[in-house]
């Protein structure tokens, strides 16, 4: 019988693509040896996860962190139509965090009897009310963290830590010590407390080969995410959450966060 995918209790498989673009990000290797060593990161946004078809991501949401939490430079940055790329030199030991975070508010309003979208930050939008002489519906907050996670040499924890803030995963289950064939387990927290019923996607690369199925999960009550790899290979794992929006009353803000991460043979 072939492994399945297992979180809560009844994880339902969605025969369906995902109607909306999924953001990614990849290391060119999870896991390096030696007393340094480059890691190339590429990043998108596209139908299927790690697929390159939309569109890359804004540079000035990359950030790349040593081991110790430290913000170190991003090289050759190569912001692209239809992906973001850029070099990190890794020079301490243990495990290092990637990210491209974004936030930003949006509302449609009228225009001649046209209905058109703003995008912008919250502080921008808190600090001009733009439109305000307009008529404006639709408000939506959104809140997308995603991460990936390389090691040179011994894995740490330092950087795994989640946050006391918004949505996150913690990784009870190193993210670069995921084999084939074993149990990982991850629990999502939001303001630093375990989120239950918390919706949760997951995708193996290469859909565009196959079916595309993406498998939906659901964390139980104490926000746990146990997931049996069935195959070796990069994983897309998508958490999310909302909450009302503290900017506008009666509004959304939905938050993500998404990991790329890789599940190596044993």
């Amino acid at each position: 019988m072939q492994r399945q995918y297992i979180a809560a209790l009844c994880p339902l498989l969605l025969a369906e693509a995902a109607l909306a673009h999924n953001v990614w990000i990849r290391p060119s290797s999870t896991q390096l040896s030696g007393d340094k060593d480059y890691v190339t990161i590429d990043g998108g946004g596209a139908d299927l996860p790690f697929d390159v078809n939309h569109r890359g991501r804004p540079a000035d949401g990359l950030h790349a962190y040593d081991p110790s939490g430290k913000e170190i430079e991003k090289e050759n940055l190569m912001a692209g139509k239809l992906r973001t790329s850029y070099d990190a030199k890794l020079t301490q030991q243990g495990t290092h965090r990637f990210t491209d975070e974004l936030h930003y508010f949006q509302f449609n309003y009228d225009d001649g009897g046209k209905s058109v979208r703003w995008r912008g930050s919250p502080e921008k939008y808190q600090k001009e009310s733009p439109m305000a002489d307009k008529k404006r519906e639709k408000y939506k907050q959104r809140t997308l963290n995603t991460e990936t996670f390389v090691t040179l040499g011994e894995p740490t924890a330092e950087v795994l830590k989640p946050a006391a803030k918004g949505l996150d995963l913690e990784y009870l289950t190193h993210p670069n010590e995921l084999y084939a064939g074993e149990t990982a387990k991850f629990r999502a927290v939001y303001d630093g407390k375990p989120l239950a019923n918390a919706r949760v996607r997951l995708a193996k690369d290469g859909m565009r080969y196959r079916t595309h199925d993406f498998i939906e999960l659901k964390s139980d009550a104490d926000g746990l995410i146990t997931i049996d790899w069935p195959g070796a290979g990069m994983y897309w794992l998508s958490v999310e959450h909302e909450v009302p929006s503290d900017i506008v009353k009666d509004a959304p803000h939905a938050l993500e966060y998404d990991a790329g991460l890789e599940v190596l043979p044993l």
